[in-house]
């Protein structure tokens, strides 16, 4: 029977093992695309620019040319679509990824909060004339769809525009 006779194992001594590459830590993805809060975050500050942008417009506009009751000249698209480019940026700048899709959510939030204000500002007609037991037909005008669906192109070409811009992918 041969006795096997081991030999000691060579210890490592600290410059071999620091020689060593550990490897980096890989950023974590946690599998979520759209940043919810930034998102949110970018559609306030959208909505607060949309409305010193506009007023400040509309103020200097009427200085200008004179004062029109109705007729806006572009003013207020302009200034939407520059409100919703800077939130959008905003948004996917603070996410760190997928720009275009923070900015598409901001504008879809533009959208939404568009429609919910006209619903609201028609609710406060029909409201005013239940109130004073008139019982007449109410003309709240017809539904423009072109303006409608220009400003819904308008916003999501804005948001797409600003999650790009930010430089996340």
């Amino acid at each position: 029977m041969a006795t096997d006779t081991r030999s000691p194992k060579r210890r490592q001594t600290s410059a071999s093992s620091s020689s060593r590459q550990t490897p980096a830590p890989a950023t974590a993805y946690t599998g979520h695309t759209i940043s919810w809060r930034h998102c949110l975050l970018g559609l306030v500050v959208g909505e607060v620019a949309l409305l010193v942008i506009s007023n400040a417009a509309l103020i200097a506009t009427n200085a200008a040319f004179g004062s029109t009751d109705n007729i806006d000249g572009g003013v207020v698209g302009v200034s939407t679509l520059l409100s919703v480019i800077l939130g959008g940026w905003l948004a996917a700048k603070l996410a760190g990824r997928f720009g275009l899709y923070q900015g598409i959510v901001v504008a879809i939030g533009f959208i939404a909060v568009g429609a919910i204000y006209t619903f609201f500002q028609e609710s406060s007609i029909i409201a005013a004339s239940l109130s004073t037991n008139s019982h007449h037909l109410i003309d709240l005008g017809p539904m423009d769809l072109g303006n409608l669906f220009s400003g819904d192109l308008l916003a999501l070409f804005g948001g797409s525009v600003g999650g790009l811009l930010s430089g996340k992918r």
